[in-house]
């Protein structure tokens, strides 16, 4: 064979080395490419297309213990800060592998949306989290609004994503109108998390959006056995604007949506022992009287069934949205009325053409997207 030549032989990559004698073989995963020069074929990944271009300059990165990790740490991103047309920034971790082990959990804030990008296998053993803390979005989450702002006449209402957000209550018993729309993200052209609330000036805040992660592994398999969690946060309760003897009350403010997660690979498997949950915040709670706060709405449950309980007060804030039930408007009173509830988020999968994921969870909510 031609010295320090390589070619493809089927679906595998054959290398000769410098004495023009067979070396080591590859077994391509997907296929095996001529042009420009052989080479096993790899993944041109949504949203970042050019990032399994070379291979990584760094073998692994584990997550073995309980880890926070912020996407604001420059240092963190060593595959680079990737800016979007529309949308955050993506913080790219690249690495030949990655791993969450069984005892791990990588809870990860920042303004960035996360990439954890591969060249072979990225396997979530144990927990990723990038869900919203009560009103601090989700890693890239929060860029979107959806909602309306809680006000001095009626709650906020409930971010809009798979489902539409929740309407707030009004001084009646009428819904106020405020919920957010329903978002197909992968419409767009750039990577977003969960949807928020509008913010009210003055006035309670609406919950976070879940964060934006996408797991790629470029000539590989992502495996996920583990727990990913991307859930909204929870809108925060009415208060009294002018404390004292003089009542102003703004009502309970929204729940934000749950966050997107992309799993992008040559292979995907979402294992049996696998759980996913991307579940809407709750909405806050009316002031229920003067000087008083109502209650702040919970964020997203790790639940297929159980909604994210709205907040009490003058009037209570409406559930979160999970895959058994929709979202639930804020209560309706006189005194303060309480926020709708948030929507769950989204799960999304792609592979290349004739590549059908495994994708069997032991609970998912919401369901997967159309691969």
């Amino acid at each position: 064979c031609v010295p320090d030549s390589s070619m493809c032989n089927a679906n595998t990559l054959d290398a000769c080395d410098g004495t023009g004698r067979p070396g080591s073989s590859t077994s391509c995963q997907l296929a095996c490419v001529d042009a420009p020069a052989p080479h096993c074929a790899y993944l041109a990944p949504r949203y970042l297309p050019d990032v399994c271009d070379l291979p990584a300059a760094v073998a692994s990165f584990v997550v073995s213990t309980n880890e926070s990790l912020s996407t604001n740490n420059d240092a963190l991103c060593n595959g680079g800060i990737v800016t979007q047309a529309a949308g955050p920034a993506i913080c790219v971790l690249r690495y030949g592998t990655i791993s969450i082990a069984a005892i791990a959990s990588a809870g990860v804030t920042g303004s960035r949306a996360l990439a954890l990008v591969a060249d072979d296998a990225l396997d979530i053993v144990g927990t990723l989290s990038v869900s919203a803390n009560f009103t601090t979005d989700g890693v890239g989450g929060g860029t979107t609004t959806s909602g309306g702002a809680a006000g001095t006449t009626g709650g906020g209402g409930g971010a809009g994503f798979r489902q539409a957000g929740a309407p707030g209550g009004t001084t009646t018993t009428g819904g106020a109108g405020n919920g957010g729309a329903v978002l197909d993200p992968s419409s767009l052209l750039y990577l977003i998390g969960g949807p928020r609330p509008a913010d009210p000036n003055p006035g309670a805040r609406g919950g976070g959006g879940g964060g934006a992660v996408t797991l790629i592994s470029c000539r590989g398999t992502v495996t996920v056995s583990g727990i990913i969690v991307a859930s909204g946060g929870g809108g925060a309760g009415g208060y009294d604007l002018q404390p004292g003897a003089t009542f102003t009350p703004t009502d309970g403010a929204g729940g934000g949506a749950g966050g997107y997660v992309v799993i992008q690979g040559l292979g995907v498997s979402v294992t049996n022992t696998a759980e996913m949950y991307a579940n809407g915040g709750a909405g806050g709670g009316g002031s229920p009287g003067n000087d008083l706060t109502g209650s702040d709405g919970q964020d997203g449950l790790l639940s297929t069934t159980l909604r994210a309980i709205g907040g009490g007060g003058g009037g209570a804030g409406g559930n979160g949205g999970v895959q058994a039930g929709a979202p639930s408007g804020g209560g309706g009173s006189t005194t303060s009325p309480g926020g709708g509830g948030g929507s769950m988020g989204r799960f999304q999968v792609y592979t290349p053409a004739n590549v059908n994921p495994s994708l069997t969870p032991s609970a998912v909510s919401p369901q997967f997207e159309s691969n």
